[in-house]
């Protein structure tokens, strides 16, 4: 029986990332998972405790019911980006989601939509934008800057005074020294250790990380 305390929330997204996000829901005390929804995964695919509804069609009764805060638990920038748009447009409420053994500091804000792991903290004066994934042990220290639905990958850290633009990711084990700027969609590789700017829409690698390539 759900806690009468806790508010619905529809989760949008059914891959190994909504799976994170409903084990977190599960373990707080703030959301219960009223319905799952995927526009590939069919119904009655099984998350962790839940099943998938269906896609957007499988939305309706629950919007004509008046529950309308959700989640878009979809890995991928880009997507997660799209379909938050598309959910606004329908009358969904974005809620961020904090796991319980997630920290955020005095003086840090979160904007609508993000999520915040196991582990990982954002740190004092930390500004986090919309839709933005804050996974497993990743850690933003002080007055970092993290634009809409970045992805900061588990176990990645990030110094303080850091500019993350949007739809950037910041690839798992990942290291930045304090006052870089990752650009806008930009693709930090898993364990590089960034000493210098990444430019918009550059992937780097590597320790010092060096660019690969850039976006036409």
């Amino acid at each position: 029986m759900n806690n009468p305390h806790q508010l619905a929330v529809l989760l949008y997204g059914a891959g190994g990332h909504a799976a994170v996000v409903e084990a977190a829901i599960l373990q707080g005390n703030d959301y219960y998972v009223a319905g799952i929804f995927d526009d590939v995964k069919p119904a009655g695919t099984r998350l962790v405790h839940g099943c998938v509804q269906g896609g957007r069609a499988a939305l309706a009764p629950y919007l004509k019911e008046g529950i309308r805060r959700a989640h878009v638990a979809i890995g991928d920038n880009a997507a997660r980006r799209r379909v938050s748009a598309e959910l606004e447009a329908l009358g969904c409420e974005l809620v961020s989601i904090i796991h319980p053994a997630g920290w955020i500091e005095p003086g840090a804000r979160v904007g609508a939509g993000c999520f915040i792991a196991a582990r990982a903290v954002a740190g004092a004066r930390a500004l986090l934008g919309n839709g933005v994934i804050l996974n497993t042990g990743a850690t933003v220290d002080h007055d970092c800057l993290i634009g809409d639905f970045a992805h900061v990958c588990p176990g990645a850290h990030l110094a303080g005074n850091i500019t993350v633009g949007v739809e950037a990711l910041i690839g798992t084990g990942a290291a930045v020294i304090p006052g870089m700027t990752i650009g806008a969609r930009a693709v930090v590789g898993a364990g590089a250790v960034v000493i210098r700017d990444v430019p918009e829409g550059a992937v780097v690698a590597g320790n010092p990380a060096r660019i690969l390539r850039t976006s036409a």
